[in-house]
């Protein structure tokens, strides 16, 4: 049986005898079964059962899902047998949505859309909302002439948010945008109408310079800004009173990673031998490194599957079976 279910049957037990916490998890630290949540002494002391403490194994630094939508993450984690709770450390204004609604109401004048991230897909749904409807994006033909037109899209969160509007994706499993926009020089030429490219103020520049640098026409427009989650560091204390800390922390942006840090070394959220932290990508890696943060582990791909296997991987390699 993997220790990983030996641990959880011992987690139950304890959990349904609280008089006897101290003793076991004291024996469970000897034979070594007790390393896969947070320390067993701050545990007991905050006054937890180490079975709800093992239940906030992974925390994701990540935008929240809205509500009625699937959750793939937390989908794929559970379904592995590892809880997961993401907490967003970042925020979006949106603006000049009425620009980029002149542009999308005219697909005939675009050889096709690039989605960098799900933001970029809810400016376009926000367009659609504030200047016109989603029933008219259904009923005057606009859905179905986006979707005759390729819409190029970094990950599977990203593409998932874009099929939703009815946008045909092309490149969900590209990983980052260096692979998206080999894909792109493929499928369109020099000479064909602009790709509608909507992003953000801190937008990289991989992106666009590697369409200029190959002939292929581009419309960019600007449309939301990044800022830091105002409730990030009272929504991270609520998470440690109720879970303590996590096993494992993803950051999934470099502007999460900068918006984050002090907040989470305030909280003592750091990476230890407890505590691994670990990042979406290269770039997200980078801005980590720079930051002095111990990194456990990469993801290649921005996917549930591929962070489900860094994660485990890098526990792993700490020593969690």
């Amino acid at each position: 049986m993997p220790y990983y279910y030996v641990r959880l049957v011992f987690w139950t037990l304890l959990n349904e005898n609280p008089s006897i916490h101290t003793l076991w998890a004291g024996a469970l630290n000897v034979c070594g079964l007790l390393n896969f949540g947070v320390p067993t002494k701050s545990v007991l002391l905050a006054g937890k059962s180490p079975l709800l403490a093992m239940m906030s194994a992974v925390l994701l630094l990540r935008s929240t899902q809205e509500s009625g939508k699937v959750d793939k993450y937390k989908e794929v984690f559970t379904a592995a047998g590892l809880p997961v709770r993401s907490i967003s450390p970042i925020g979006f204004e949106f603006f000049d949505l009425d620009e980029l609604y002149q542009c999308v109401s005219r697909p005939e004048g675009f050889a096709g859309i690039i989605f960098s991230s799900p933001r970029t897909v809810a400016s376009v749904r926000r367009c659609l909302e504030e200047n016109s409807s989603m029933e008219e994006w259904e009923t005057s033909g606009l859905r179905a002439k986006w979707s005759a037109l390729p819409a190029f899209s970094v990950g599977t969160s990203t593409a998932s948010e874009a099929q939703q509007l009815g946008f045909q994706t092309v490149g969900d499993d590209s990983g980052n945008a260096e692979n998206l926009v080999q894909l792109i020089s493929q499928k369109i030429q020099s000479g064909q109408p602009p790709l509608l490219f909507p992003c953000g103020t801190l937008r990289r520049d991989v992106i666009p310079n590697h369409l200029q640098d190959n002939n292929i026409a581009f419309t960019g427009c600007t449309v939301y800004r990044t800022c830091p989650e105002p409730s990030l560091e009272q929504n991270l204390t609520s998470y440690l009173k109720e879970h303590g800390v996590p096993r494992a922390v993803t950051f999934f942006s470099p502007s999460g990673v900068q918006f984050s840090k002090v907040i989470l070394e305030k909280l003592q959220i750091v990476p230890s031998s407890h505590c691994k932290f670990f990042a979406i990508g290269s770039t997200t890696e980078r801005a980590m490194l720079d930051n002095g943060l111990l990194i456990s582990g990469v993801s290649s791909k921005p996917s549930p599957e591929s962070l489900l296997d860094c994660i485990r991987g890098g526990l792993e390699r700490s020593g969690v079976s």
